[in-house]
């Protein structure tokens, strides 16, 4: 898909991020959303060294992969909002 390739993705990416409080709003992926966040900053405390640069990366890595899916499921809601209303 050409916006993958051109870049556009970080843009949609950063758009779909400044959306992230709408679903905040929802309970269960609020939950989830905090736990998250509370078991990384546990597990990091707990790291030491190589284990830490490691983590660190991986974490760098899932945020890099995030922008892709934000701008697949972008795309894929353009492509076929219209059908998803219907479900």
């Amino acid at each position: 898909m050409e916006i993958f390739e051109s870049g556009i993705y970080k843009f949609i990416s950063e758009l779909v991020e400044e959306k992230i409080s709408i679903l905040k709003n929802n309970i269960d992926f609020n939950n989830q959303y905090t736990r998250l966040y509370e078991v990384i900053d546990e597990l990091e405390r707990n790291l030491t060294g190589r284990q830490k640069e490691q983590f660190d990366e991986i974490i760098e890595l899932f945020y890099k992969t995030e922008e892709y899916y934000f701008a697949l499921s972008y795309s894929l809601g353009v492509k076929y909002g219209e059908d998803l209303k219907k479900i």
